[in-house]
């Protein structure tokens, strides 16, 4: 996770230095994202690689309204596929630091899912099984964005979604944290 936090954080720093243009800050955005998805929950803790896409609308130069909806790939092992989604909807506080870099911070609602499936071997059966959690919660999550032209927008984000996941024996406390380098038109 680090190797790929660095990776973005370079990537950013050399496509946003040197610019000089003014990008666009304000009105709807569209874009997507590759994640790094971390579960947690009192089993322990597991990660994988997933997409996200998201979008929203900056009414002005440090206030917006996003929506975020990402999903993990196979986060399962022993024999076992689980996989996370959130979808969310958060105001979004902004901080220009330049004509092509800004900062920002969220926190709005969530709802989760947790799906699990796979075989479950016994002394007299064999099985298959499927087990689909959901629930809400809350998310925060900041980030920084540089402009790569006008329209176009490079970002790195960090979100945490937290709350009770209904499982066939009850709810438990679910973090779902997401490390994300996205890239968005900006209209």
């Amino acid at each position: 996770m680090k190797k790929f936090a660095l990776a973005a954080l370079a990537l950013l720093a050399a496509l946003s230095t040197g610019q000089a243009l003014a990008a666009n800050t304000t009105g709807f955005y569209i874009g997507g994202s590759l994640n790094q998805t971390t579960l947690d929950d009192s089993y322990g803790s597991i990660s994988g690689v997933g997409l996200g896409i998201y979008g929203g609308y900056n009414f002005n130069e440090w206030f917006g309204l996003e929506s975020n909806l990402f999903g993990s790939g196979d986060l399962g092992e022993n024999g076992y596929d689980m996989s996370a989604v959130v979808v969310n909807i958060t105001p979004k506080f902004t901080l220009q630091l330049s004509n092509t870099v800004g900062v920002y911070a969220k926190i709005g609602l969530a709802s989760m899912a947790v799906n699990i499936s796979g075989y479950e071997y016994g002394y007299n059966y064999d099985y298959y099984f499927e087990d689909n959690n959901t629930g809400t919660g809350i998310t925060f999550g900041f980030g920084l964005n540089a402009a790569v032209t006008k329209h176009l927008n490079l970002r790195v984000s960090y979100d945490v979604t937290s709350g009770d996941v209904g499982y066939y024996y009850g709810d438990e406390n679910t973090d779902i944290r997401q490390l994300a380098l996205g890239l968005h038109y900006q209209f």
